[in-house]
């Protein structure tokens, strides 16, 4: 297996960046989220990131599993402990979104990374990312830390079958890993800092690939088509029924066809 060192991602950060960070790799683990987890219960501060060769067990939205193979993939998580409330950390997934598409397109020679409601990132329409936060809350409601896990397919990978003819990848070497890792990182903790300002919205909004199309999704126990009109200030679908009516859509899955 080729794993790269924390001393390859420190190389990469400016030095500002880098004396925030706790910076720790693993060839394999079962999940980098669950790693942060377990660091944060034990008083890790925030910038704590552990990267992973391998994940056996990584974790996808909405419980799903997420293929996290050796040698080809970036496997990271962030421990952040926000100094804002609950509704203001949601904005954390859609942050990360914009801040890994801008990543990704450093390595796409010229083809640009779309965003797909909410925080799946799509190359040539295929998911070559996906994104997970897990927050701890305490008694009072407010956030005790927050976890965002992070799985971009960098190199070639033969996907299982289930999810095969969806994933892609950014078609790069596995040697791309600690680049993009500081990229990422980089320009996330400069939105974060920002936070909860929404300096990222006008981003993920360009970066939008159900703008404009019509979708499928769930509300109210029940099936609904509409267009995608926008993203509002917050992150939200904007979707126009086809009576006319407005919509926002704040949580949920949408589905589609090819985009």
């Amino acid at each position: 297996m080729r794993m790269f060192t924390a001393g390859a991602v420190y190389d990469a950060l400016s030095v500002q960046t880098a004396a925030r960070l706790d910076i720790r790799t693993a060839e394999v683990t079962g999940s980098t989220n669950d790693d942060i987890k377990a660091l944060a219960e034990n008083g890790a501060e925030e910038g704590t990131v552990v990267i992973a060769g391998a994940q056996t067990a990584g974790k996808g939205r909405l419980g799903r599993s997420f293929y996290s193979p050796a040698d080809t993939g970036l496997y990271m998580s962030i421990l952040l402990r926000p100094r804002f409330g609950a509704a203001d950390s949601l904005a954390i997934t859609t942050m990360a979104a914009a801040v890994v598409a801008e990543a990704c397109d450093a390595f796409l020679n010229g083809t640009s990374a779309g965003i797909k409601w909410v925080n799946d990132i799509y190359v040539n329409g295929r998911k070559v990312c996906g994104i997970l936060t897990e927050s701890s809350l305490a008694q009072d409601g407010s956030v005790k830390y927050a976890v965002l896990g992070i799985g971009i397919n960098a190199a070639a990978a033969e996907f299982p079958e289930d999810i095969r003819e969806k994933a892609g990848t950014l078609g790069c070497g596995a040697e791309i890993r600690p680049l993009l890792a500081a990229k990422v990182l980089e320009r996330f903790f400069a939105y974060f800092d920002e936070l909860p300002g929404r300096s990222y919205i006008a981003e993920y909004r360009r970066r939008s690939v159900l703008t404009g199309k019509t979708i499928e999704y769930e509300a109210d126990g029940a099936s609904h088509t509409a267009e995608v009109v926008g993203i509002d200030d917050e992150a939200r679908l904007i979707v126009r029924s086809t009576d006319g009516k407005i919509s926002y859509i704040a949580s949920g899955e949408v589905s589609i066809g090819k985009f």
